[in-house]
């Protein structure tokens, strides 16, 4: 076995070392040249696209990426520097979640347009592919080949897409958060449909084209999200794109975009949140499956958004399943992948429904969660994307089986979400909830032969059960409730009171509470005030950073990186209970002032109407 291993080992790198070498001509051929000190091609004198995050962010990046020891897709150290926006857009591992479903198709000639700093461009290089990666900016040129330096598979060249030649043809050419540019960068009438038709001419006969894009008429947006480009709320949805700006296209669109450009066959799937950091992608065969509730994968990450305004017109949550079960989930997704080519031809072989990621962790514990409609049932495939890894000092255990059975019913914690997104809500409703939950429990753990009563906090647990949150349990049409995706195991018992902890970070997944006449209430004093509603033991000061201290030691261990300040911050933060409307439409005050405003400008108007007859 250990031999075989080596002649696949050495046949990679033979066809490496060959691929490089026919690439390397081409470029030369082409009037590229290698620029010896930060190894990346182009021509003689390219200044490069005006295009950049900023002189200090772009420069931070670089820094970090050229001090890191391990630069790899999953880097530990890297993801330690992920705390805003730009470095989590340009370090984070889950960035290549949005290929991830193709994976198999990475081991031919790879065109990459738009690297950026190289976060995807790395995932296409540890595939295995020969990779050209093609950045119009230099400097971010040279990022991207300090972030896959090691990888000799991968050639960088600074370029614009539209004065980009070369005498060769490729097997899958990406455009992931490009075709929207393609109006800064070409004069052409219709520069997105310049833009396809070029890649078309790329393409060798059966290559595929993979193109990741916002919804102009994406959901999010409708719920007050600004567009993503521009910054602005509603931009997009009123079509107010002028020819110099960034801009994104409905389904309707870019389908004709494609046929047009010489795309033959074409499958759209639907990244959630979006495609920058999808946690789920569905395809259109999952969205429309009867027996698979999609939706639950659509509204559990809309919390991971963090382009999302601090209060949304109304509640993507509870809007999503609608959306479904109306059939109109393509037309509002917020972002499109879409796999093209100019032959017709399918691009899955099984019935896949779904893809989840579970990539915010230590490569060891990431893992792809599939969904496959296989003889007439659905099954739920694992598969890690990092080794096992053992070490003795762990206070979890993970574990990852192969496969499972796919529960047709609703998570518990819908029913939460349920609860307090409506206007009215009140702490018995949701102690009811509670009860559900906890007498849920009993139900499952009298299943394992324990009969235990948990009427205290300090009712104590196995560790098995450590994952028992109501994320965690299906609910059947039967009443039934099922645990699910129990992949953590605590080294010890643990309290009921943590675990209720615990689970109860299911409030991030709701983005909008609901009026209440508690008025304003923080995360902790919610659970509080929960925990007396149905008499259980008052959850002190002490037991609070008890449980706060547990739970970032094993985020430690998950995530490597520290949570502790990120937990106590979270839970003393109000509940998010307001829209825009409410934000600014229910103060009386700007109200009566409004109404002055409108009063004194209709007595202006009507003051200069009069004196055009004088």
């Amino acid at each position: 076995m250990l031999i075989d291993s080596n002649i696949s080992q050495n046949k990679l790198l033979v066809f490496i070392k060959v691929a490089y070498i026919i690439m390397t001509e081409h470029l030369k051929n082409s009037g590229y040249v290698l620029d010896p000190h930060n190894h990346i091609w182009s021509r003689r004198g390219f200044s490069g696209i005006l295009y950049n995050d900023g002189d200090a962010v772009e420069q931070n990046i670089a820094n970090i990426i050229k001090q890191a020891s391990d630069t790899t897709v999953f880097s530990t150290e890297l993801q330690q520097h992920c705390t805003n926006w730009p470095s989590r857009y340009h370090l984070s591992g889950s960035r290549a979640n949005i290929l991830r479903p193709f994976s198999r198709l990475f081991t031919g000639d790879i065109l990459e347009v738009g690297a950026g700093c190289g976060a995807i461009t790395r995932y296409l290089g540890e595939c295995g592919a020969n990779v050209l990666s093609l950045e119009g900016t230099p400097r971010r040129a040279a990022i991207t080949r300090s972030r896959t330096s090691d990888l000799e598979n991968v050639t960088v060249l600074a370029e614009k897409f539209g004065s980009f030649q070369c005498d060769h043809k490729f097997d899958v050419i990406t455009l992931i958060g490009v075709l929207e540019y393609a109006n800064l960068f070409t004069t052409e009438e219709n520069p997105a449909l310049e833009m396809l038709v070029k890649a078309c001419s790329l393409l060798k006969p059966e290559g595929r084209l993979i193109v990741a894009i916002e919804n102009q008429l994406g959901l999010k947006y409708f719920a007050g999200a600004p567009e993503d480009h521009l910054g602005k709320p509603m931009y997009g949805i009123e079509g107010r794109y002028r020819p110099d700006q960034p801009q994104t296209f409905g389904r309707k669109t870019l389908s004709n975009l494609l046929k047009q450009a010489g795309f033959i066959s074409s499958e759209f799937l639907a990244p959630f949140p979006d495609y920058k950091f999808p946690v789920s992608i569905l395809t259109e065969k999952g969205i429309n499956h009867p027996d698979f509730d999609a939706s639950a994968l659509a509204w559990q990450s809309v919390h991971s958004d963090a382009q999302l305004p601090r209060y949304c017109n109304f509640s993507l949550e509870l809007a999503w399943p609608e959306i479904f079960k109306n059939e109109i989930v393509m037309d509002v997704t917020n972002s499109f992948l879409i796999i093209a080519s100019p032959v017709k031809q399918s691009f899955f072989t099984s019935e896949v429904l779904a893809y989840h990621y579970s990539t915010e962790r230590k490569l060891q514990y990431c893992k792809e969660t599939r969904f496959e409609y296989v003889q007439n049932k659905i099954q739920v495939v694992y598969t890690r994307l990092g080794m096992e890894s053992a070490d003795d000092n762990n206070i979890v255990t993970f574990d990852c089986p192969s496969l499972d059975r796919y529960r047709n019913g609703k998570p518990m914690s819908w029913e939460f979400t349920q609860i307090v997104t409506r206007d009215g809500w009140s702490m018995e409703q949701v102690g009811e909830f509670l009860r559900h939950y906890i007498s849920s429990l009993e139900f499952l753990f009298a299943q394992e032969g324990l009969v235990l009563s948990l009427t205290s906090l300090e009712t104590r647990i196995p560790g098995k059960f450590l994952d028992c949150i109501p994320q965690n349990i299906i609910i059947m049409q039967d009443g039934t409730p099922v645990a699910i995706d129990q992949e953590w195991t605590y080294c010890k018992e643990i309290e009921l009171g943590w675990l209720l902890f615990r689970g109860f970070t299911m409030m991030r997944y709701v983005t909008r509470f609901g009026k209440n006449s508690m008025g304003r209430l923080s995360h902790i004093r919610f659970l509080q005030l929960l925990l007396s509603t149905i008499g259980l033991t008052t959850l002190t000061k002490e037991k609070f950073y008890y449980y706060i201290e547990l739970e970032a030691e094993i985020q430690k261990q998950i995530t490597g990186r520290s949570v502790k300040r990120t937990l106590e911050k979270w839970w003393s933060m109000p509940l998010p209970t307001r829209s825009l409307v409410r934000a600014f439409g229910n103060n009386k005050r700007i109200l009566s002032l409004s109404k002055i405003v409108s009063k004194f400008v209709r007595k202006i108007d009507l003051f200069f109407t009069w004196t055009k007859f004088f």
